[in-house]
């Protein structure tokens, strides 16, 4: 490993030294500083660093669990590889069934559960610049997971979980700040889409949820490209699997 390769961001240093370490690792991971594939050993990484290796190792497992890095069972972890393929794969799958959880979310949401939406909408309307995007990046994944939670189907909910921590929602975010000159467009659009679900859900429309979040997740299909530089023609299933967004053709008994 290159001595320049990984460094800790001393300007925030009033945070925990293993929240230090995982931001330092992480962003080292997405701007390539890290290349895909390469193993994360702790005793090198605490050298690298200037720390022991408590906080590595903690810093290790967070980014295992969002979906950054893996685990190999006796040989350790390593930055993830994620193929094209794979993001689409993944961003395909949310898609089918956060459409299915919405729709069985709709009649049996709470009037607690809406205004939790209403609340973490309000917030991230508020983080509009850059250096809020992490925040941004969270309070998405809470309204989504919300949405999911009120299903009331564990098991969807797991599956769709899963899904969460591999999708490479840091990178997209953190890939935003390079476009500058676009991460308002994109705020305010994202923003937009979810005040649409959310007033789906208000009104217990179940198809016009289920219609809101395919919109919302094949329009994603564009970011992937522009942000990610996905080729136009690997993402092109995603925006095709329910052409002009139209309901499912199936029943769901609650």
């Amino acid at each position: 490993m290159k001595r320049d390769s990984v460094s800790l961001r001393l300007s925030q240093d009033h945070l925990p030294l293993a929240d230090l370490v995982f931001d330092s690792l992480r962003d080292a991971i997405i701007q390539g500083s890290l290349q895909p594939g390469a193993w994360l050993r702790q005793a090198p990484l605490a050298e690298e660093l200037g720390v022991s290796q408590m906080p590595v190792r903690e810093a290790l497992k967070r980014l295992v669990a969002e979906g950054l890095a893996e685990r190999i069972a006796y040989k350790g972890v390593k930055a993830v590889e994620f193929t094209p393929e794979d993001v689409v794969d993944i961003s395909t799958n949310r898609l089918v069934l956060e459409s299915l959880a919405v729709r069985l979310a709709a009649p049996l949401i709470t009037d607690e559960e809406l205004e939790g939406l209403r609340e973490i909408l309000k917030e991230s309307e508020r983080c509009a610049n850059e250096e809020e995007i992490s925040r941004r990046r969270v309070l998405n994944n809470e309204f989504h997971l919300l949405i999911c939670k009120a299903s009331r189907r564990r098991y969807l909910v797991r599956l769709i979980e899963a899904l969460w921590k591999w999708f490479p929602s840091v990178m997209l975010y953190e890939g935003m700040l390079r476009q500058k000159e676009l991460l308002s467009i994109r705020s305010e659009r994202e923003d937009q889409e979810h005040r649409a679900i959310l007033h789906a859900l208000e009104q217990r429309n179940a198809q016009r949820a289920e219609r809101e979040v395919r919109r919302h997740i094949q329009n994603l299909s564009q970011e992937l490209t522009e942000i990610l530089g996905i080729p136009e023609e690997v993402v092109k299933p995603l925006g095709e699997l329910y052409p002009s967004h139209s309901p499912l053709e199936y029943t769901i008994e609650s």
